[in-house]
C-alpha cells in the first residue's frame, strides 16, 4: 500500500453495528428511567434522550440531558446488567472488514458486559489486532475514562504517530473528537440516523466507502 497508514481504529455501535439491532433489550432500562423521572423532564424530551442512548454512552446522555441522580441510577442499574444472548448480524458490509489493508483496532465505550457480548454475538473478534473496551461501569484508571487514553495505548504499543492513525466512527462526541485532538485522520461513517460532521477529516457511507477511501487518502504527512 503506498500511503504511510498503519493503523485503523474503529469504533462498534453505528459504524459496524446497528446499536437498535440488539431489538428490545434496551427497554427495562427505558422503563426505569422513566418510572424514575417524576416529572423532571418533559415526555418530550426524555423520549429524545432515551433515543439518543442508541448513538452515545449512558453516562454522557444522563450529563446532556440532565438526568435526576435517581434516572442515571434506575437506568445504570439495568444497563449494567444487560447482555446480548443471541447471534447479531452487523451492517451488511461488515463483512469487508478483514480486507482494510491495516492493523486494526476495535475500541467501543459503554457497560462491559454489554458491550463485550455484542462482539461475541458479532463473532468479529479475531478480524482485530486487540478490542478494547472504554467500560463507563469500571473504576477508572490513572488515564480516567475515554477513547483518547486508549488510543494514545495503541499509538504506544503500534510505535506510530498520530498521523499514521485511522479513527472510523460515527460519533462527533466520542472518537471522532477523541481522534481529531490527536491529530489522527477522522472518518466518519454516515450510517441511516446519523448526522454528517463537518470537522471530520471525511465522511463514507460504509466500509465500502471506505476501502475506496484508501485509494484517495492524501499521504498523511501533507496534512
Amino acid at each position: 500500500m503506498p500511503l504511510d497508514y498503519t493503523v485503523a481504529v474503529f469504533d462498534l455501535d453505528n459504524c459496524l453495528l446497528d446499536a437498535r439491532a440488539v431489538g428490545p433489550l434496551f427497554e427495562p432500562a427505558f422503563e426505569a428511567v422513566r418510572q424514575a423521572n417524576q416529572g423532571a423532564l418533559s415526555p418530550e424530551a426524555l423520549d429524545q434522550a432515551l433515543q439518543a442512548c442508541w448513538f452515545t454512552a449512558f453516562d454522557l446522555v444522563a450529563q446532556r440531558h440532565h438526568f435526576t441522580p435517581a434516572m442515571r441510577a434506575a437506568g445504570w442499574q439495568q444497563f449494567s446488567q444487560m447482555q446480548v444472548k443471541a447471534p447479531l448480524q452487523g451492517y451488511s458490509d461488515i463483512g469487508l472488514l478483514p480486507s482494510i489493508p491495516l492493523r486494526r483496532y476495535l475500541v467501543t465505550s459503554g457497560f462491559r458486559r454489554l458491550q463485550d457480548s455484542k462482539i461475541d454475538a458479532l463473532g468479529i473478534r479475531p478480524w482485530f489486532e486487540q478490542v478494547l473496551i472504554d467500560a463507563i461501569d469500571a473504576p477508572p484508571t490513572g488515564a480516567g475514562h475515554g477513547k483518547q487514553a486508549i488510543f494514545e495505548q495503541i499509538l504506544a504499543r503500534e510505535g506510530c504517530a498520530p498521523r499514521q492513525m485511522l479513527v472510523v466512527g460515527d460519533n462527533p462526541l466520542s472518537e471522532l473528537a477523541a481522534g481529531r485532538a490527536l491529530g489522527a485522520t477522522t472518518v466518519q461513517t454516515v450510517r441511516p440516523g446519523v448526522e454528517p460532521w463537518e470537522l471530520a477529516d471525511y465522511r463514507v457511507d460504509g466500509l465500502a466507502g471506505l476501502l475506496e477511501l484508501l485509494g484517495q487518502l492524501p499521504p498523511p504527512c501533507g496534512r
